[in-house]
């Protein structure tokens, strides 16, 4: 059964995603952790016009659900090791150099996640990659 969920990403993707999962999901705990403390302490501030992501209604959503089951930390390694499922919802940036610049992604942040999960994670883990890559603007 799944009880605590880890996301390690609080930009786009992990931040927004995250807090609508944990306002539908009340008995589950959702743990969003970035090694960005600025970033996390804009998601942890009082002031909802704070947050570091615009989204209609988000700060309705975070007002409800934050220090409930929404959490918000730097504690990665911890979170990791206490999560029994983890979403990777980092970076994705288009390549700038090797095989496939300028069109493929690059899965560096991914993979270090890959890397930390595989050290940390204690039992048996559900591991779901949720990151969203760049658009690449295309000349007409």
């Amino acid at each position: 059964m799944i009880k605590n969920v880890c996301c390690i990403g609080a930009g786009y993707v992990g931040g927004p995603t995250m807090s609508v999962f944990a306002d539908n999901c009340k008995d589950i705990n959702f743990k969003v952790v970035d090694v960005n403390e600025d970033r996390i302490a804009a998601w942890n501030s009082n002031d909802l016009d704070k947050l570091p992501i615009y989204e209609p209604g988000l700060d309705e959503i975070i007002a409800r659900c934050r220090g409930k089951n929404l959490f918000f930390s730097c504690e990665v390694y911890k979170c990791i090791a206490e999560a029994d499922m983890i979403f990777i919802s980092v970076n994705t940036p288009t390549k700038t150099k090797g095989i496939g610049a300028g069109k493929a992604s690059d899965l560096k942040w991914v993979e270090s996640c890959a890397r930390q999960i595989s050290e940390y994670a204690t039992d048996h883990t559900i591991v779901v990659e949720k990151s969203a890559p760049y658009q690449l603007e295309l000349e007409k």
